[in-house]
């Protein structure tokens, strides 16, 4: 919506000014406060081409300029060309782009977002929740800008633990209740067998060689190997649903078996590969990073080989434009090797490969999580302990709410989504259970109460909606609003450009803020503008519902 506003501003400038559009264009910035108008463009890369302050320059060109009727005044401020559009023309365009897909990109990208992926036999922890709800949240990011995307679980289904867990299973299956409950049946072989192994270090041993037999293509280990895989992937779909979480191709790391050869081979014919103490190594001297182990000296492959060879079949089969890893800060290494070496293999679209990294979640009086030792905080209990919450509250404050259970699931699953996606991903998050589910903070349920409050008072109205505005919003609070619900088509692309979806959680808590402002200060329904601050209401209720989705959250109906 904000688009059409700077075209005009383009438009404006064009021949005033000796830049290109797109350099004005990119050069419009929003001001920081609303007194300063909708849009501003900085005159300080104009001082040296006219040999003039910018100050001046803006002050001369605020003078000079024709205004067309949309455009309400131009000033001049602290080197700065300020643009003041008519209040009624930004009613018209927020309303005629409320319900209208973003526009197209100017280029149409194909991208390959790896997000999730968790290891098969063990539980989904909170630690998973960041790597689930970033990525699903860029996915839809993607989406809504229009470009192709494909979600991928690089499901980890590979490496000697699986021959050490067949080895428990063949030992210890009769011990546990497959048949009932086969996920924590699993989980509790896993645990059992490191624990054992510390008494007992042999058993490892009789782990490899189990895992040789997989390897091998054994049909007894490759069938239990399998049914663990089958197990797991039923437990972790429940949490994906629970979620709201999609991904269109499931490549675990035994996908890439049968293509770690070639990729040897190519390194090996492109001079690449060093033997170091029986291993092979690609060094990365050149960029100040130690070498990337390519192969072990037992001839094992390595995360490594199977990323390297991941990429190669997004970028080379799936033809992918962009290629994503949303993955924890502490893989960066990992990386930064991974996407070298590939940069070395001579692929140009290495620089496309991007580490989509994230802070850790922090819990007080909680130690170091251990899935081997069975010390973890899981994903599903989090999940039920924050639905149980919500629906304790609803009996408190709402008892004869319909539909509690659906709500309950609604408002206690998106508060934990919003609740890490509200911060920056970059930073450690705290984890808090009193502001996650806070109505009154900066949190999911107030996000979405606000959108329950715009769709009631909607419902109150009891009429059809009208489909123009028929006069100008006046008030400081109202033009606020609109200002800035002008600005989510901008917050959407940044978001996404940046790979950050705080930026819309945030958008969104400013929008819940702006709009309580308004409705405190200005009846809606009986008032004169009655109809027109109805269609207020409206536009900040599809923003809302539209921000929400973005973020995998659903909206309520009632709370």
């Amino acid at each position: 919506m904000l688009t059409s506003l700077k075209q005009k501003v383009v438009s404006l400038l064009k021949d005033q000014v000796p830049l290109d559009r797109k350099t004005i264009l990119s050069s419009l910035e929003l001001p920081k406060v609303l007194e300063h108008g909708h849009l501003a463009m900085p005159m300080f890369p104009l001082a040296k081409i006219f040999k003039k302050s910018p100050q001046l320059i803006a002050q001369e060109m605020a003078t000079q300029l024709r205004l067309p009727p949309e455009i309400e005044k131009v000033e001049a401020v602290a080197g700065y060309l300020n643009f003041h559009f008519q209040t009624f023309f930004i009613q018209k365009e927020l309303l005629e782009n409320i319900t209208k897909p973003l526009p197209p990109p100017a280029q149409r990208k194909k991208i390959a977002i790896d997000f999730s992926s968790p290891n098969v036999a063990k539980p989904m922890h909170i630690g998973h929740l960041r790597a689930t709800v970033i990525g699903q949240a860029i996915y839809n990011l993607a989406k809504a800008q229009g470009h192709e995307v494909i979600g991928i679980n690089h499901l980890g289904d590979w490496g000697v633990q699986f021959g050490k867990l067949a080895w428990a299973y063949l030992q210890w299956k009769d011990d546990y209740d497959f048949e009932n409950e086969p996920f924590e049946s699993l989980y509790a072989l896993y645990v059992r067998f490191h624990k054992e192994a510390e008494k007992h270090p042999e058993m490892n041993e009789a782990g490899s060689a189990m895992f040789k037999k997989l390897e091998e293509g054994d049909p007894e280990v490759q069938k239990i190997w399998k049914e663990f895989i089958y197990i797991s992937m039923q437990e972790y779909e429940k949490l994906w649903k629970q979620l709201g979480v999609h991904h269109d191709l499931v490549r675990g790391e035994s996908f890439y078996n049968d293509r770690l050869e070639t990729v040897e081979k190519i390194l090996e014919e492109k001079g690449l590969l060093v033997e170091s103490e029986g291993a092979l190594v690609v060094p990365l001297d050149e960029f100040n990073l130690p070498p990337c182990l390519i192969r072990k000296k037992d001839g094992a492959s390595l995360y490594a080989t199977r990323d390297i060879a991941s990429a190669i079949y997004r970028m080379e089969e799936l033809k992918c434009d962009l290629n994503l890893y949303v993955v924890g800060a502490d893989q960066t290494l990992h990386f930064q090797q991974v996407f070298k070496v590939l940069e070395k293999m001579g692929y140009p679209w290495a620089k496309n490969c991007h580490h989509i990294s994230f802070g850790m979640y922090r819990f007080k009086d909680v130690g170091k999580l251990s899935s081997r030792k069975g010390q973890i905080i899981r994903l599903d209990e989090v999940l039920e302990k924050a639905v149980q919450q919500i629906k304790t509250l609803i009996d408190e404050k709402n008892p004869s709410l319909p539909q509690k259970d659906k709500v309950a699931q609604q408002v206690g699953v998106g508060a934990i989504i919003f609740n890490d996606l509200v911060n920056d991903r970059v930073k450690d998050v705290e984890f808090n259970w009193n502001k996650a589910l806070s109505f009154d903070g900066d949190s999911g349920p107030y996000v979405q109460y606000c959108l329950v409050r715009c769709r009631s008072i909607l419902e109150k109205y009891q009429k059809p909606l009208p489909t123009a505005f028929s006069q100008e919003l006046s008030s400081p609070e109202e033009k606020a609003l609109l200002r800035h619900l002008l600005n989510y088509e901008e917050t959407l692309q940044k978001a996404f450009e940046n790979f950050k979806p705080h930026l819309v959680a945030n958008y969104l808590l400013d929008t819940c803020k702006l709009f309580n402002h308004f409705y405190h200060k200005h009846k809606v329904l009986g008032a004169s503008e009655e109809k027109d601050r109805l269609l207020l209401v409206f536009c900040t209720q599809k923003t809302l519902e539209k921000g929400l989705k973005i973020l995998n959250m659903e909206a309520p109906q009632a709370m």
